[in-house]
């Protein structure tokens, strides 16, 4: 082939794929328009703001304010269905002609026959383009279609068959027009609100730090996540069906004297709900009206039983106020182990009683601070009289004190718990800044230490004993003797063997607590001993630790010479303390710890 053909073909080839790439890129478009093409309407009708509708079930008139949700104001003026308009004015802006007449064929004669000379319903709607009115008439022989006459701008006036779903959508009466939710709320711009029951008033109020607080019956607080749920309870109300668009008499619906009303203050507007009496024709209804609306309607009676629960459902169940055990700066005791305190400083913290400063377990401290501030009612008591839940005169009360950030730099803030009397499974609390009692488990008040050697910490040897480098132990007559050597082997005196045992009993008496401490050593609890110990530590340290014969109950006195007080220990320990220490057997058991 000639170059000159060459350049021919090659011209042609590109001319092709020119085309083509042109044609595909018409191709969405020519799709797009004649999909378009079909509709009725191309007039931005999701945005129009006015709606008049006549049908067989009424005549509507809606207004949408800007910015402002679907309202309807004729046949009542009330909220509209939002999702019920959307629908219409969806079906409207995506409805489909299937036939178009001829201008010729919109004579008197084919009005009346396709009965638009008197339709059955009539729909103008207002748009930001101009105003869209459609008339529907009979239904076509073919299924699916029905006669409508359509008018806009631009289009002027046409007779149209349509799909019949266009008809189907404006067919609805006037409950179904109607907002259903009788008390729609922005939740966030709640600030107070009221439940009304017979003589039972309460009265839920937010605080100035977001808080919820409960100001009737009692005063507590509430919990946020339970009043937020309420209100959205609240809003979610609907009505089941509208009996009446004006008050008439309200005796009727037991309304004149509301079983039961919820009233809610938001940014200025005060709205009341009231409950009247239960629908005879349907049990599982029950008539109520908003007070400012003349309309009553009813309500699904499920869907106020959780709101008619109200004071304890809403109630905060916590013991205490306070936010986390860290901020907690001092506790003070008092009962029948008599009065202590308990006073952080740094990290530590230390007991005070009798005039003494002891250092306390600060694991111990945060625990019992975890379970007090986790620990939750099971129910709320009545108080008014104190003396039966052992209130007047408490168990044991705590004062809990707790800085908080203020324009002045920290204020001390503090709540006192009272523990009264217990059953088998609960206690009773009271706590100061809370009206009202509660009960709760009663392993809280089981965990809490009588008197201030309950909160030391249990270890027998001192913090900085160190490492035992070697002991003797004795249990009457047997006598023996073990050490660790330079190389870190232990061995009995006298001889060359390892005794690895040894080095394990050593571990286990250098981490020893007692269960608890009990105070002075008795005479009487070491007049005769099951075990003596000599612990030799680094740098000369030396301890003497003494344990008693067993007690009836298993547990065995325990006390270090030179210690302020002696303790328990339990019957496994006691066992394993006998146990030679050189033995395979005091290694395979192991001492429980007194926590």
């Amino acid at each position: 082939m000639s170059t000159r053909g060459l350049l021919v073909a090659a011209g042609l080839l590109l001319l092709m794929l020119g085309a083509l790439s042109f044609l595909q890129k018409q191709t969405p478009g020519t799709e797009r328009s004649e999909r378009e093409q079909k509709r009725v309407t191309l007039l931005p009708v999701r945005d129009a703001d006015r709606i008049e509708l006549k049908t067989s079930k009424g005549n509507f008139s809606f207004r949408k304010p800007k910015d402002g949700e679907w309202q309807l104001s004729k046949p009542v003026e009330t909220g509209a269905d939002a999702a019920t308009v959307g629908q219409l004015l969806s079906e409207v802006q995506f409805v489909e002609k299937m036939q178009t007449f001829a201008r010729e064929a919109r004579t008197e004669a084919n009005l009346q026959t396709f009965g638009l000379g008197q339709p059955s319903r009539i729909l103008t709607v207002s748009t930001p383009e101009g105003e869209l009115s459609v008339e529907i008439g009979r239904e076509t022989p073919i299924p699916g279609g029905v006669y409508a006459r359509v008018r806009q701008p631009k289009s002027g006036e046409q007779l149209l068959v349509v799909q019949n779903q266009l008809a189907e959508a404006l067919d609805k009466d006037l409950n179904a027009w109607r907002e259903k939710r009788v008390f729609p709320l922005v939740v966030p711009d709640v600030k107070e609100f009221w439940m009304r029951q017979g003589a039972l008033e309460v009265e839920i109020q937010k605080a100035d730090d977001g808080g919820w607080m409960i100001r009737k019956p009692v005063e507590a607080p509430a919990d946020p996540g339970t009043v937020q749920a309420v209100l959205g309870e609240i809003s979610a109300l609907r009505a089941s069906e509208f009996v009446a668009d004006s008050e008439g008499d309200l005796a009727l619906y037991g309304l004149t004297a509301p079983v039961q009303s919820f009233e809610v203050k938001s940014k200025g507007i005060n709205r009341i709900l009231q409950i009247g009496q239960v629908n005879t024709k349907d049990t599982n209804q029950i008539f109520a009206r908003m007070a400012d609306r003349p309309f009553v309607f009813t309500l699904p009676k499920t869907s106020l039983d959780s709101l008619g629960k109200l004071p304890d459902r809403v109630r905060d169940r916590r013991l205490v106020t306070f936010g986390a055990p860290h901020q907690i700066v001092k506790i003070e005791f008092s009962g029948k182990g008599g009065e202590y305190r308990l006073e952080k400083q740094g990290e530590e913290w230390i007991a005070c009683w009798g005039g003494n400063n002891r250092v306390a377990d600060p694991a111990r401290i945060n625990h019992w601070l975890d379970a007090v501030l986790n620990s939750r009612a099971n129910r709320f008591l009545a108080t008014e009289d104190p003396a039966k839940l052992g209130l007047a005169k408490p168990r044991l009360t705590a004062n809990l004190f707790w800085s908080v950030p203020s324009t002045n730099g920290t204020t001390t803030k503090s709540e006192t718990l009272s523990f009264g009397e217990e059953t088998k499974d609960e206690v009773y609390v009271q706590n100061s800044a809370i009206t009202g009692a509660m009960a709760t488990t009663v392993a809280l008040i089981r965990e809490t230490p009588e008197n201030g050697l309950g909160w030391l910490e249990r270890r027998l040897l001192p913090r900085d004993f160190g490492p035992i480098r070697g002991f003797l132990w004795s249990t009457g007559a047997p006598r023996r003797e073990y050490r660790a050597g330079a190389d870190g082997r232990w061995r009995a005196a006298g001889a060359e063997a390892d005794v690895a045992e040894a080095a394990g009993y050593a571990t286990r008496m250098h981490d020893l607590e007692v269960i608890r401490w009990t105070g002075g050593a008795a005479k009487k609890d070491f007049a005769k001993t099951e075990v003596e110990l000599v612990l030799e530590g680094e740098g000369g340290k030396k301890a003497q630790i003494v344990v008693g014969r067993a007690l009836a109950d298993g547990t065995a006195p325990i006390r270090r010479e030179g210690g302020e007080f002696a303790g328990l220990v339990t019957r496994s320990q006691l066992e394993w303390l006998k146990r030679d220490p050189g033995s395979a057997s005091s290694s395979s058991v192991q001492p429980p710890s007194g926590r």
